[in-house]
């Protein structure tokens, strides 16, 4: 049993809710900055001509309502806010950036996704409200890490390294060719389990350097070899030039950064937001020379490849900032492809997939599919080592764009087209609706595991699980909803595989 202990100072006695004090602090102290800026923001839009001035209001209204209702009863988990901040990112900044991918569309079809997007919020904040009133806070019994815990910073150090050093061998192992014939050993469908297995370990290995590195006075050694772990982790992930989960542990580092000491991490994120930005870039180029085909799976290059195809990425980005500028009055417009290269805005645009859902059901007259896509996720749930042959994860996102022609099925083999979560409601259920399922069936989902996990302890078996939750949903803009439960259940389970032999059931009692 542990004493209780009230401090400001992370320290494996401190829980999950320590979150949520500092997030809501920092939700109070620039909430009103952060509406003037939007407001200012409204106003230049308007006032340059750009579409869509009313719609980015209204989205950051309905942004604004959901933080502050969370900053006044918030207890764990900064679930919400995170998922609001991501709407206003990836359906309000191509508006803000004036993004070529609106012009084709009809003002009223951005006021209405713009009213889609702030019912989305508003309810989700209120189903969260009333789930808060429905749930309570569990009872503070975790299963905390018995030796790390223990041993505190120091312990939590020699875990991470352990797993990031082990996440990184077996990547290291790829790159030399070394892990084929442990692939072929192995039953059908264990590499997916394997290469899970690999990104959860390096998630929560930079997770707990990172809290050490943020929350205490590290050596100069120290802070040089977890920042060389983390561009040498980085590169290994990114070599097959899918950004995705190296952006991952990126993101995990910050969310530990801020985690230990309550400071948004400005110039790391800043660095690492550019580095992402620039080599996005240049990534569609270094497909077409190293893929067989533009949309064919990544090959895998050497260990002894990296360094070169990487001053290689760098020049083709340098010079795809170059014909972008060059083209830059190019737009897009229907019958006429634009050649321009993917930005990091293109990418995370999501406002695009909300218009042309919209147009599809307005204009094209396709009726929703009525909830199909969610009925696809049980099944879905099945390792695939005990059913090789159940569907594809990506299923739900391939009724989509097949039931509303923007693919056809033979083309589903070859390249997936992203979604995301609210458009995929909308195209299930139509106007209004689809924004009230989705709000009401995430908000609730929030207030039930913010009253399970804020109790627990950060270095535990729940705090690693509520992290995985939080970095799955942080990385979730772009997926469907079978694509983000699956995955999501796949890294719980094996979280939960690899962690109980090292916990014991513990106790906390707060002052």
């Amino acid at each position: 049993m542990t004493d209780g202990r009230s401090t400001n100072q992370l320290n494996r006695f401190t829980e999950i809710h320590a979150l949520s004090d500092k997030v809501s602090s920092i939700i109070k102290r620039f909430i009103a900055p952060m509406a003037i800026a939007l407001v200012a923001e409204t106003a230049y839009v308007s006032y340059s001509g750009k579409p869509g001035a009313v719609a980015f209001a209204v989205m950051s209204v309905g942004t604004c309502v959901a933080m502050l209702i969370w900053s006044r009863f918030a207890i764990g988990l900064p679930l919400l806010p995170m998922m609001a901040i991501q709407s206003l990112i990836i359906y309000g900044v191509p508006i803000a950036a004036g993004h070529d991918s609106i012009l084709d569309y009809p003002a009223e079809f951005l006021l209405e996704a713009g009213i889609e997007v702030f019912i989305f919020n508003v309810v989700m904040a209120g189903a969260w409200r009333i789930g808060m009133q429905l749930f309570s806070p569990s009872p503070p019994i975790c299963y905390s890490l018995r030796e790390f815990n223990r041993s505190g910073e120091r312990g939590w150090s020699k875990l991470g390294f352990g797993l990031i050093l082990g996440s990184t061998a077996f990547q290291v192992l790829q790159g030399l060719d070394f892990a084929g014939p442990i692939f072929a050993a192995l039953p059908s469908g264990s590499s997916s389990i394997l290469y899970a297995l690999t990104a959860v370990a390096s998630a929560c290995g930079f997770f707990l350097i990172a809290l050490v590195v943020g929350g205490t006075q590290v050596s100069f050694l120290g802070k040089a070899v977890f920042w060389s772990l983390l561009v040498v982790n980085a590169m290994i992930s990114a070599s097959g030039f899918l950004l995705t989960s190296a952006a991952a542990n990126l993101i995990t580092v910050s969310v530990g950064f801020f985690w230990s000491n309550g400071r948004i991490p400005w110039r790391y994120l800043t660095i690492a937001m550019l580095s992402l930005s620039f080599l996005n870039v240049g990534k569609g180029t270094m497909r077409s020379r190293y893929w067989e085909s533009a949309d064919s799976e990544a090959k895998e290059v050497s260990l002894a490849q990296t360094p070169a195809v990487f001053a290689e990425w760098f020049q083709a980005s340098l010079d795809a900032i170059v014909q972008n500028n060059s083209s830059a009055s190019t737009k897009y417009r229907a019958g006429s492809p634009t050649s321009k290269n993917q930005t990091l805005l293109d990418r995370v645009d999501n406002l695009q997939n909300m218009l042309f859902v919209i147009d599809a059901e307005k204009v094209g007259h396709i009726a929703p599919l009525g909830g199909d896509t969610y009925t696809l996720i049980p099944p879905l749930l099945v390792p695939r080592i005990l059913w090789p042959d159940k569907p594809r994860t990506h299923e739900g996102q391939i009724l989509l764009n097949t039931h509303f022609g923007r693919q056809d099925l033979d083309s589903t083999f070859t390249t997936y087209i992203a979604w995301g979560l609210l458009p995929e409601a909308y195209g299930n259920f139509g106007p209004v609706a689809g924004s009230i399922f989705l709000g009401a069936v995430l908000g609730l989902f929030f207030a039930w595991v913010e009253n399970l996990s804020s109790r627990k302890l950060v270095v535990s078996l729940e705090g690693f699980l509520s992290l995985n939750l939080l970095m799955s949903l942080m990385n979730s803009f772009e997926m469907v909803a079978s694509v983000l439960v699956t995955s999501t259940f796949q890294s719980m389970v094996i979280i939960l595989a690899a962690g109980l032999p090292f916990v014991r059931r513990t106790v906390t009692k707060r002052s």
